[in-house]
């Protein structure tokens, strides 16, 4: 699961949910007087699209493909104001955008000529995009410092953290292991939040890393989702029961309802209010749907382009605008936003 959810948000956003998603089924009612949901498109040439993060600004990234299989060709796209744009790539036939700030810069991953190398990239208005951090990389975040992380894959150690700073790179992991468990160094980014402090994965636990420590969230088996600016995590839950909550700067923690009709969540995005979003599915059935969590942990359906169709809600900003993805009539799905 952990390399199945990196993937949804780099390359191939709208291809990696497919792989994971049953058909079109019942999905939540939208609360009352509850959010407007708008239909993203697609570039040209391509039948699928997903949306991964978004700005203060409303500014949308995410990937534009074909269906998911042998020749996919997928193509990162930044929506802003209405017009859906192809960020470009770096040589080869599949790219997806992960994160974006709110000075317009976007990350993301693109293969290169041999449609099979990835590389990290950075792209800014007016100047495109360029390859940043180590090679064989896919980048997830970059904050409003123009700090960029994500991961790469080491021939002895497999996928390691790196952070990337005007064009530095260093490594993002957990120096304080026992001697002889370089396996227990890895540290995964998900997300950055304007202070520079990174939740990922060390290992298979949540965690944080903030100026060099990290910090394991209280228990075994939990997935992190995303930061806000206060350091505070949404995190998946699978041991000794199947929740989602939040976990505090302070240590703290909150819990997330699970919906009628669910029997595990997993929260996803969060903003500076904590309000968060996320999916809530029944695991037997592979019925998933998109979802709002109020500050409190109350929960909310999202609608979904059409009814009983499934959705999935990928990030929010602190205006409580939100994206994610949408199944239409034909099976495919959308890039789509939540406005209030």
């Amino acid at each position: 699961m952990k390399a199945d959810r990196r993937q949804v948000l780099s390359i191939g956003v709208s291809a990696a949910i497919a792989a994971v998603t049953a058909p079109l089924v019942a999905s939540a009612p939208a609360a009352a007087a509850g959010p407007q949901i708008i239909d993203l498109g697609l570039l040209p040439g391509t039948t699928h699209s997903g949306a991964a993060d978004l700005n203060e600004h409303g500014v949308v990234v995410g990937s534009s493909s074909t269906a998911n299989g042998p020749g996919q060709v997928a193509r990162a796209f930044r929506w802003k104001n209405g017009v859906l744009s192809d960020l470009g790539t770096l040589g080869g036939q599949r790219t997806g955008a992960s994160g974006i700030n709110n000075n317009g810069w976007i990350v993301g991953s693109s293969t290169l000529a041999d449609n099979v190398t990835t590389q990290a990239f950075l792209w800014k208005p007016g100047l495109g995009m360029v390859a940043v951090g180590p090679a064989r990389s896919v980048g997830v975040d970059v904050n409003d410092a123009g700090v960029v992380v994500g991961y790469f894959f080491d021939q002895e150690l497999g996928n390691r953290g790196f952070r990337w700073e005007n064009g530095v790179t260093t490594l993002v992991e957990n120096t304080n292991v026992p001697p002889g468990d370089p396996l227990y160094r890895r540290f995964l980014p998900t997300q950055m939040n304007n202070d520079g402090v990174i939740v990922g994965q060390n290992q298979d636990q949540a965690a944080r890393w903030a100026n060099g420590t990290v910090t394991l969230v209280g228990e075994g088996g939990a997935w992190d989702g995303g930061i806000n600016a206060q350091g505070d995590v949404t995190i998946s839950a699978t041991w000794p029961q199947e929740i989602g909550y939040v976990w505090k700067a302070d240590g703290t923690t909150r819990p997330l309802q699970i919906p009628a009709g669910a029997d595990r969540i997993n929260p996803v995005g969060i903003n500076a209010d904590g309000d968060a979003v996320g999916i809530a599915s029944t695991g037997n059935t592979n019925i998933s749907r998109a979802v709002f969590w109020s500050e409190t942990g109350e929960v909310h359906g999202l609608p979904s382009l059409v009814p009983g169709a499934q959705a999935h809600a990928m990030r929010i900003n602190n205006s409580s605008q939100i994206v994610g993805t949408a199944y239409v009539a034909d099976g495919t799905y959308r890039a789509v936003l939540w406005k209030p």
